[in-house]
């Protein structure tokens, strides 16, 4: 009789310390998978992958010294994510992120209706670079249905590629999907005590996070991801200009020249769109134009000399586009195409 009786002590006391996978959140986290990983733990970049970005893709924002685009926000905090699928039953370990923010980042993994199904935080970390969250608990996600994988940025600072969701991406079982009207991938939300979770979007961008599985041991680990380059969307604009705005102190005999921020159509270059015209007159001056193509630079040269102590403008008309079609936009902060236009006065 006591020997029953003490089993069936052992027994309740063992399902009350029971807890299922599924329902648990992780509270804690460490920088590499934790003891329990019996395999290989992958995302859709692995921890050295380099986004290899120019200061041309960052736009106002800043390209650090491991070829990412930076941004430093001036917000009340950002959760920033990623949509992806699996095309089989897989269990998600944990959060990989490209962190910027030495603050006290979390890692979240969601489904689609913004239900939370894990979380947890990155151990501390002063310097940009990659870093991995390990659930407490893995947490078993379905085929078919879309799920996010997120990080919490305090101070709204954190990596990121314009145009990284144009196209989708897959590992593995594991896709990223492609931003279309009305389910953008590359979501956020801003300021989090007024959203529940990331749906927002801007530019099909990337932030640089991943859903992490296990690839068990004497299992091959699947390629790494290659993303397609990013689609050209940004117009030219003009860059440099010679002479500068406003100068009064311009030679009768000056050439103009026009230096783009990157190459474009030769054969739009004309007359009709690139005018030097004298204030307070319609017809153009009569010049001839020629295009460096290598320096994407215009060079403008009046046929006869300039009238002394005139103004002139200088007027690049939005029919200019670059090689990818995309047509001239000297102020993208305002509506619709912005012209270029500038003057000068000769002495």
């Amino acid at each position: 009789m006591r020997v029953k009786t003490y089993v069936s002590v052992l027994a309740v006391l063992a399902a009350l310390a029971w807890v299922p996978a599924s329902a648990s959140t992780a509270t804690s986290a460490a920088p590499t998978p934790d003891a329990r990983s019996t395999g290989t733990e992958i995302g859709l970049w692995d921890s050295d992958f380099g986004a290899q970005m120019t200061a041309a893709d960052c736009g106002r924002w800043t390209l650090d010294d491991q070829g990412f685009c930076t941004a430093d926000d001036v917000r009340n905090g950002v959760e920033l994510g990623t949509k992806f699928q699996t095309s089989r039953a897989l269990a998600v370990t944990g959060v990989r992120v490209y962190r910027v923010d030495p603050g006290q980042v979390t890692g979240t993994l969601w489904d689609a209706d913004g239900t939370r199904l894990a979380t947890g935080r990155f151990a501390p970390q002063t310097t940009a670079g990659w870093q991995d969250l390990v659930f407490d608990e893995p947490v078993t996600i379905r085929p078919g249905r879309t799920y996010i994988a997120s990080y919490y940025s305090p101070a709204t600072r954190y990596a990121f590629r314009y145009g990284f969701f144009d196209d989708e991406l897959t590992r593995g079982p594991v896709t990223a999907l492609r931003s279309v009207a009305g389910d953008p991938n590359g979501v956020h939300c801003y300021d989090v005590a007024t959203c529940q979770y990331p749906s927002r979007a801007f530019r099909s961008s990337t932030y640089w996070v991943t859903p992490l599985w296990s690839v068990p041991q004497g299992q091959p680990v699947p390629p790494p991801a290659v993303p397609a380059p990013p689609a050209d969307v940004d117009g030219p604009s003009v860059r440099v200009t010679v002479p500068t705005q406003g100068n009064k102190r311009v030679r009768t005999r000056q050439r103009i020249r026009i230096t783009f921020s990157e190459p474009v159509r030769a054969a739009l270059l004309t007359k009709a769109t690139v005018r030097l015209v004298r204030v307070g007159h319609k017809r153009p001056v009569p010049a001839r134009l020629r295009y460096d193509v290598g320096r994407h630079r215009l060079s403008l040269t009046p046929r006869s000399r300039l009238l002394p102590r005139t103004t002139y403008r200088v007027v690049v008309s939005t029919a200019v586009a670059d090689l990818a079609g995309n047509r001239l936009d000297q102020d993208p902060t305002r509506p619709g195409l912005q012209r270029a236009t500038w003057t000068f006065r000769t002495r």
